[in-house]
């Protein structure tokens, strides 16, 4: 049974902590023990055998009494000394070691003593290794407490207060717990066992593998939207009734589990957009992608070196030099300011609500002279042509509108090309442009099955004739004149399949699988409805969108970014650094903007720009090796003085894993 004096000693004591902290504010009195540990070093080990072993009374009753001793702190001491319970017990103790003291007078037991004495010095005198500094000072203190009390004829009280002061350098309180272990040495023949450490350990529920399983589950269908608020309720609502736990945690654990799954808060970043990169049909056009840029690659100027110095192709006499233009759109904000700031804490500067004005910029860049445009000199010669190819317009609705495929082709045919022709002459333009909608708009007589109905008439496009089928059958795609129902009107996608022998009666227009944006693209579906039919016909698959008609009639070549892919687009990380400088020089201001924006494009050196192609041409050279995902990007900044990565960059990289484990 547990000693009840003990346990309401004890609860005396901690009682009296707590008044005494809370009208001082002090901190715990526990952290005394913690520097006290620190200074005299570990207690013993308290294995669970040792637990085991004592009987529950001695257990608690020893565990009582390191709890008191581990605090080792004056003030605990004297709370506890105008405790009438603490006096008394301690009385107690004291009588029962003059008792003995008199018996062994009595009885001519003083050799017992000096035995006991005896073997605390051999304990003291043996290997400092094999005994912590702490039950060291322990045994240390016991034997000072007996030469004291037997050899030098102290009285109890006396001769602890002595050996606290010898060996810890304490007062009362001290003194009082090593007559507690000296008694405990009189009637066992040891010290009591410290408990300190031995608390119960309770595991947490997000150490189960379980846990830890659905919980990256959550966090990966939110995609980056989880908050220590969305995952307290999801835990509480739904993996603990999974669980069929009767628990809840709070907003403050949920932080601490989210930390303890990897997760930290931090602002975001832009890179690579996994989402999507990866896609079957994007890898498919990938690889075509990849193959037309290296077969153009052949025939273009690279630039290599830390100055980025230029090197002519080697080409043949029917050759002509092609020079890469690459293309893009971006949108510099009035209130754009960094994503990181620093302030005093509890300070953070007031920013205005909303990104404000906009300027919308389109450009083109080139390895060979930067930015699309033409000298002083060469806009003298030419003064019926625009001196740069970049264009700004203010988008919104009570503005100048919204950037449309008109604009762009407008922009390619008007300005860019004549501009290229003046600068690189005797050279083709290869064009790239994003795979967007809007660049991929087809003229309005184009063969585009997404315009066609499935009947004859109604509102759709009349589209131009084209051929089919191995004889290139000429085929109108509206009406004549004479017909008697639908003179001069499309034809519609029907008529067309019944004219090419391609109809059969239980088509639809669209199936389930072709219709909206997540419809699934199979290259084994070729006849589950009749658009499906209509769109894999030769004619079809070969129409161009106008805008790559534009260019090729121009003699210029044409091609499309993949999906996705924004890294292949050198002219990204342009933007990038000339919104860095739209931010550092940012005022917040309609007119500061539109005086910032021009002086960041043409802030940006031409070594920087050859150095951003550079990389982009390092991630086209790494994705034809193989290499994808987040190993791309490991290599890409691996080999970034490169313009090529190594043929056995997969087997490099391995090898530097290895040796780093």
């Amino acid at each position: 049974m547990i000693d009840c004096f003990l346990f309401h000693k004890f609860n005396i004591f901690l009682i009296k902590i707590l008044e005494i902290n809370e009208k001082n504010k002090a901190p715990y009195i526990g952290n005394s023990t913690a520097t006290y540990y620190r200074k005299h070093g570990p207690s013993g080990i308290y294995t669970k055998a040792a637990k085991d072993s004592l009987p529950v009374t001695q257990y608690f009753t020893k565990q009582t009494s390191e709890i008191e001793a581990a605090t080792g702190a004056e003030l605990a001491s004297d709370i506890l000394l105008e405790s009438e319970e603490s006096e008394s017990a301690q009385d107690e103790m004291d009588i029962e070691l003059d008792n003995d003291d008199n018996d062994s007078n009595d009885g001519n037991d003083g050799n017992d003593f000096a035995k006991q004495i005896e073997a605390l010095k051999a304990i003291l005198n043996q290997n400092k290794k094999q005994i912590s500094a702490y039950d060291y000072l322990r045994h240390r203190s016991v034997c000072e407490f007996f030469i004291n009390w037997k050899k030098k004829n102290m009285t109890c009280k006396n001769a602890a207060s002595d050996a606290a002061r010898k060996v810890f350098d304490k007062g009362p309180y001290c003194a009082r717990v090593i007559r507690k272990w000296a008694k405990g040495w009189i009637e066992n023949g040891e010290l009591p066992v410290s408990l300190q450490g031995c608390h119960q350990k309770t595991k947490s529920f997000i150490d189960d593998e379980d846990v830890i399983e659905e919980s990256l589950e959550f966090i990966r269908k939110n995609e980056g939207k989880v908050t220590p608020k969305l995952y307290r309720t999801f835990v509480n609502n739904t993996l603990f009734s999974q669980m069929r736990i009767i628990a809840s945690i709070s907003e403050k654990t949920a932080r601490v589990w989210l930390q303890k799954l990897g997760l930290v808060p931090q602002s975001r970043k832009k890179g690579i957009y996994f989402d999507g990169h990866e896609r079957p049909d994007v890898l498919e056009y990938r690889a075509v992608f990849l193959k037309k840029m290296e077969e153009f690659e052949q025939l273009m100027p690279i630039f290599e070196g830390d100055n980025m110095d230029q090197k002519e192709p080697v080409l043949s006499d029917e050759e002509k030099p092609h020079i890469f233009v690459t293309h893009d759109e971006c949108l510099f904000y009035a209130n754009d300011d960094r994503p990181i700031i620093w302030a005093p804490l509890g300070e953070p500067p007031l920013r205005k609500k909303g990104q404000g004005k906009s300027i919308m910029v389109s450009d083109f860049l080139l390895e060979t002279i930067g930015c699309l445009k033409l000298t002083d000199e060469q806009a003298q010669a030419y003064p019926e042509i625009s001196q740069e190819a970049r264009k700004f317009l203010r988008p919104g609705k009570n503005e100048e509108g919204w950037w449309t495929a008109k604009h762009l082709l407008e922009q390619v045919k008007d300005v860019a090309i004549p501009i290229f022709e003046i600068v690189h002459p005797n050279a083709i333009a290869v064009f790239a442009f994003d795979n967007s909608t809007n660049h991929g708009a087809m003229a309005d007589n184009a063969l585009c099955v997404q315009r066609m109905n499935l009947n004859p008439g109604g509102r759709q496009p009349v589209m131009r004739n084209t051929v089919f089928g191995p004889e290139n059958t000429s085929q109108s795609m509206v009406f004549s004149s004479d017909h008697p129902k639908y003179p001069n009107q499309p034809k519609g996608i029907k008529q067309v399949l019944i004219e090419r022998g391609l109809w059969r009666d239980s088509l639809h227009l669209e199936c389930q699988l072709c219709k909206g944006k997540n419809k699934i693209m199979d290259p084994t579906r070729i006849d589950c409805c009749a658009r499906r039919i209509m769109s894999l016909q030769p004619d079809f698959l070969a129409q161009k969108s106008e805008l790559e008609t534009v260019i090729e009639e121009a003699g210029h070549k044409c091609i499309f970014y993949p999906k996705f892919h924004c890294e292949l687009n050198f002219i990204e990380m342009y933007w990038g650094a000339a919104k860095r400088y739209t931010r550092e020089h940012c005022d917040y201001t309609w007119n500061g903007l539109q005086k910032t924006v021009p002086e960041a494009l043409n802030s940006i050196s031409l070594v920087k720009i050859r150095r951003f192609a550079r990389k982009s041409w390092r991630y086209m050279d790494i994705y034809r090796k193989g290499i994808t995902g987040k190993l791309a990007v490991f290599a890409e900044k691996k080999y970034k003085s490169h313009r090529r990565v190594p043929d056995d960059v997969i087997n490099q990289i391995n090898l530097e894993n290895d040796n780093n484990k």
